[in-house]
């Protein structure tokens, strides 16, 4: 199962429904990205990136103090 297809799973399960997502993929054409955002990818990251963008965009989705 590649992270598409892992993705689709993970939202048609309730229970993670409010979980955050973001995709890192080499797949960078833009029906990869648009598509997955429509899957319910909260964001879409693509490879190579930069640690400072990654932390940022991750800072962005996962409110402060949300781990527990």
């Amino acid at each position: 199962m590649d992270g598409f297809a892992a993705l689709r799973e993970l939202r048609r399960d309730p229970t993670f429904e409010a979980t955050p997502v973001l995709m890192l993929s080499a797949r960078n054409r833009e029906a990869d990205v648009v598509g997955a955002l429509d899957d319910g990818a909260n964001d879409y990251l693509t490879k190579p990136f930069s640690p400072a963008e990654l932390l940022a965009r991750v800072a962005r989705l996962v409110p402060e103090g949300a781990a527990a």
